[in-house]
């Protein structure tokens, strides 16, 4: 923690120097490759900015923790993910979890379409789902001969996985995890039961908060990605309006849905083909907005819109 502080202060007081020596536009820049956009978007203010809409379901299970201490974590996980500024989040109604079905096999996430077409419905920009794995065990030996040991390790693991729901592609894909190393002369007199439930009590925690990080950072640095909802007599209706922040003139660049593949969880995944045009917002709704072409063309509806800062 204080490294990172350490860090935002040197680079705060060095600001002046880089405006001296490059100028506002290469400053500007220099600052969102440099800080997070958390921090970005303080030090440079009124950029244009559109929030993104999320839904993000509870923590899959697979450790045997209970559904008290899993329903723990997840509200730790989501109430994390509440406090960015650049999300609006939505949890799924009751019973859709459990109703829409979704494997998920250790050390991954395996989504099942109807989730995503489920989230997609709702004008959700991403999806996210995470499984906190079962302990893993392993053996190995361990340090540098005469003084090796064999040690059991018990890795403690948290996968998350982020689904842009236009193109239905990872955005991110991670795996957050902390080893417990133990020598083997000690194992016959520990209870394995109750020390791997010590150990995800002490672990977990940690773990879901470094990957509510990982995601909002993913997040954050994504552009906005969404699609074009219909067209007619040249008026184009696209899924943002004023909920996500959008202003009138705002602009989008418009992609043909590039071909389709199947993943491995038969999830669909459209890529982005050539760029088409650009559009500008003239009419905003809540969640819809309307627009007018301002180069290139035709544009369709399923076309995907990616916001222009």
């Amino acid at each position: 923690m204080r490294i990172k502080r350490l860090t935002g202060l040197l680079f705060l007081t060095l600001m002046p120097l880089f405006i001296a020596v490059n100028g506002c536009s290469t400053t500007e820049s220099l600052t969102r490759k440099v800080l997070p956009r958390s921090w970005a978007e303080k030090v440079l203010p009124g950029q244009p900015y559109l929030k993104k809409r999320v839904m993000v379901f509870p923590l899959v299970d697979q450790a045997g923790l209970g559904p008290e201490t899993t329903s723990e974590l997840s509200h730790k996980f989501h109430d994390l993910l509440k406090k960015s500024p650049q999300l609006l989040f939505y949890e799924p109604p009751d019973g859709v979890f459990s109703s829409l079905a979704m494997s998920s096999p250790q050390f991954g996430v395996l989504t099942n379409s109807r989730l995503v077409d489920f989230a997609e419905g709702l004008g959700m920009n991403d999806l996210i789902i995470g499984v906190i794995n079962p302990v893993e065990i392993i053996i190995r030996k361990t340090g540098i001969w005469p003084f090796d040991k064999w040690r059991r390790i018990y890795v403690v693991s948290v996968a998350v996985n982020v689904i842009d729901i236009a193109s239905k592609t990872f955005l991110l894909t991670h795996l957050e995890q902390e080893d417990f190393s133990v020598d083997l002369d000690e194992e016959e007199e520990r209870d394995e039961k109750a020390f791997i439930q010590q150990i995800s009590t002490e672990a977990l925690p940690e773990i879901i908060e470094e990957q509510a990080s990982v995601v909002e950072n993913k997040l954050n640095e994504e552009p906005w990605t969404g699609v074009i909802s219909a067209v007619e007599n040249n008026t184009i209706m696209i899924n943002a309006g004023k909920e996500v922040g959008l202003k009138l003139g705002g602009r989008f660049e418009v992609f043909s849905p590039g071909r389709s593949i199947s993943s491995g969880s038969g999830i669909p995944i459209h890529l982005f083909g050539e760029s088409i045009g650009v559009i500008k917002v003239t009419s905003i709704m809540e969640k819809h907005s309307l627009a007018e072409p301002v180069s290139g063309g035709p544009f369709v509806a399923k076309q995907f819109v990616r916001f222009k800062r």
